[in-house]
């Protein structure tokens, strides 16, 4: 419990340097207030607890209202005279963690500490869990129905119940870490934690730390002890992500720990023992770096005992009509918005982009489009100008007699109330005319009814020259 920062509020100066004396011994941070209103404005500092004095001249009992209003999380402890124990029941009521009588007893004070913050933090830990739990990681929720993700699926599947190690490659925004949740949530360590460390965000000098912890005065900014990410991981997963960019001292020491699962606090000679599982990831092919000398083979015998290839948006374009479907529902929520629909010309552009930056791309240009749009859909517009020109390309390419990259599944509007797993097809007007000729032509009827026949105006609004767009009235008879 050492380093816990601690708030006391007590107007009696003699009264609140014993309280800070007492806890201090214990290894707690205390800051201590003669007012009320300076304490909650310093609530954001999240102390761990706070000793109140009732007998406070500004109003105890109004204080504690206050800050179960504020905060109702952190424990607050009232401390109150013996002849005022109407007024701790009454803090009971509102919320108080427990109340002590003056004289106070050393003792009974740090014990009552110590329960409080344990409380605290049990607390803490039982929200997030919810929290993650609410987000639903189970492999069943991943969006896909095209063959490559239930190749994945299935390789979840099969994993989860195994504690090896799990070794995950895919492009930048396919989705790495929310596999990694999705088998460590599926898994017997699903009741710990799910510890990420992003070992290319690190800095070189401060792996070792970050990974192992440190003792008090290990190096010199070392004022108090850390425990470090594997002792946090206890019990659960250990996610290593972008382990490529891993520097080769921490490769070594990465090794020696997953021989025997245990390892030393930096400054320390401990020895500590853990038990959690490990998986890692990567955006980079990690052959490539042991060939080169860059990554040792031995960690990467170790690391990549079972791996799982994530494919990139473009080798599944037909799911990302159900990715739209679901960005859609999770930005109304958020947004508070009714945005029901994409218009046939927006999904078009969207299955004919290449989303170089994978699904979190896709899941940026529907927030940009859904904060952009005063209305109930999403129109070609509210796309960023480098995804509106591939179907503006493609309407030139059509002029000529030739596409500029091979059909893709042609979706109608897609709408967030459709269900998941059946996008509506668009319907064709003429059971000659193929689907993405439909689409055509209602794009031209649209552009015509919404410029009220004025040609100039329809031709610039869907991105295509005065000349095209009258070779396209005349090929689909619109008069």
């Amino acid at each position: 419990m050492a380093n816990e920062l601690l708030f006391v509020v007590d107007d009696d100066r003699s009264h609140s340097k014993t309280l800070t004396l007492w806890l201090e011994e214990q290894g707690y941070r205390v800051e201590v207030f003669q007012d009320g209103e300076l304490c909650l404005n310093m609530l954001d500092e999240n102390p761990s607890a706070i000793c109140l004095d009732f007998n406070l001249s500004t109003g105890g009992l109004s204080l504690l209202k206050r800050l179960r209003l504020a905060n109702r999380d952190i424990p607050v402890l009232v401390i109150t005279s013996d002849n005022a124990l109407d007024s701790a029941v009454e803090a009971m009521k509102i919320g108080a963690f427990d109340y002590m009588v003056k004289p106070l007893d050393k003792i009974r004070l740090t014990t009552t500490v110590r329960k409080a913050i344990e409380m605290h933090t049990m607390a803490l830990k039982i929200e997030s869990l919810r929290g993650e739990l609410k987000k639903t990681y189970a492999y069943k929720s991943l969006i896909g129905q095209s063959e490559a993700m239930k190749q994945v699926f299935a390789q979840i599947e099969k994993v989860s119940g195994i504690n090896i190690n799990v070794f995950i490659q895919g492009e930048s925004g396919t989705g790495k870490e929310l596999v990694a949740r999705a088998i460590h949530y599926n898994s017997s360590y699903k009741m710990g934690n799910f510890v990420a460390i992003n070992c290319g965000a690190i800095p070189e000098n401060l792996q070792e730390s970050e990974f192992f912890g440190h003792e008090k005065g290990a190096f010199t900014s070392a004022e108090d002890s850390r425990v470090g990410k594997l002792e946090l991981a206890h019990g659960g997963t250990l996610f290593l992500d972008e382990v490529g960019e891993m520097p080769p001292n921490m490769q070594v020491k990465l090794l020696r720990f997953l021989q025997d699962k245990s390892f030393e606090r930096v400054g320390g000679n401990k020895k500590i023992h853990v038990d959690l599982r490990v998986i890692s990831a990567t955006n980079r092919i990690l052959e490539r770096a042991v060939e080169t000398g860059a990554f040792r083979n031995d960690l990467y015998y170790r690391l990549v005992v079972y791996p799982i290839v994530l494919p990139s948006l473009r080798q599944r374009p037909e799911d990302i009509p159900l990715l739209v479907n679901h960005f859609l529902k999770k930005f109304n929520g958020d947004m508070h918005k009714t945005v029901v629909a994409v218009t046939s010309y927006a999904l078009e552009a969207f299955l004919r982009y290449d989303w170089p930056g994978n699904v979190r791309e896709l899941e940026n240009v529907m927030y940009r489009a859904m904060v952009a749009t005063r209305g109930d859909t999403i129109q070609i517009e509210h796309l960023p100008l480098e995804i509106q020109r591939f179907r503006n390309q493609w309407l030139e390419g059509q002029a000529g007699g030739e596409s500029l990259r091979p059909e893709p599944p042609s979706l109608s509007s897609i709408r967030s109330d459709s269900p998941a797993n059946h996008p509506p097809a668009l319907p064709s007007p003429d059971p000659g005319q193929t689907t993405m000729e439909a689409l055509e032509r209602q794009a031209i009827l649209d552009a015509l009814k919404q410029t009220r026949g004025n040609i100039p105006q329809a031709a610039k609004q869907l991105g295509i020259s005065r000349a095209t767009f009258y070779r396209k009235i005349k090929k689909y008879r619109v008069s």
